[in-house]
């Protein structure tokens, strides 16, 4: 009968601890590579419900028979106005194509939006009625980026800000992508140690 060796003993007891310690590493890794693999598609997901802001809470003044233009050539048209100059015709334009029109009156909110993607909501806020027609006050007026559209030449500071943010969600979900190269790579590692100490105990066990 063959009795194994004390140092046998000892290169079994190693071959043991190293593959124990390997499973360990790779159902540790597999979890981490797990997560890692759902955070970036989840920050993508809440990228896409941010807006880019070109005007934030403005005020703006427009006569009835004159417009007003924002940024991305959308143009804003006070068509006239009723007699008593208590309501107000809207109309929205972009390259002399009318998008929406309206008859609002003080403290309405005109909005329009493209593909469920508000891009302007402007509230009526005075109407000023004169012997020479009428002038209107917009406030507060918000406009956000159409992403159809190229992005405006001049940017406001909260476009600035928003853009800022923006980058630092996509520093955020590329710093992720590189924790999970990372794992990735560990578990690779981790896989080559358990198959090397199964196939060195199963070689010893010869």
């Amino acid at each position: 009968m063959h009795v194994p060796s004390k140092h046998g003993k000892k290169e079994n007891k190693e071959t043991n601890l190293l593959s124990i310690f390997s499973f360990f590493l790779l159902v540790s890794l597999f979890f981490s590579v797990l997560f890692y693999s759902m955070s970036p598609s989840l920050a993508s997901v809440d990228g896409e419900k941010i807006s880019i802001v070109l005007i934030d809470g403005d005020e703006i003044y427009v006569r009835s028979g004159d417009s007003h233009t924002f940024s991305q050539d959308y143009q804003l048209y006070v068509k006239g106005a009723d007699t008593d100059g208590k309501r107000i015709w809207l109309e929205l334009r972009r390259d002399e194509t009318s998008l929406k029109d309206e008859v609002v009156t003080e403290g309405s909110q005109f909005v329009y939006s493209q593909n469920s993607t508000e891009i302007l909501n402007i509230t009526v806020s005075t109407i000023y009625a004169g012997a020479d027609g009428v002038l209107v006050k917009f406030s507060p007026v918000y406009q956000y980026l159409d992403p159809r559209l190229p992005m405006p030449q001049t940017s406001a500071g909260s476009l600035s800000n928003s853009s800022d943010n923006t980058s630092s969600e996509s520093q955020e979900s590329d710093n992720k992508a590189k924790g999970f190269d990372v794992s990735l790579f560990l578990l690779v590692l981790g896989a080559a140690f358990l198959v090397t100490g199964f196939f060195a105990g199963k070689r010893q066990r010869k």
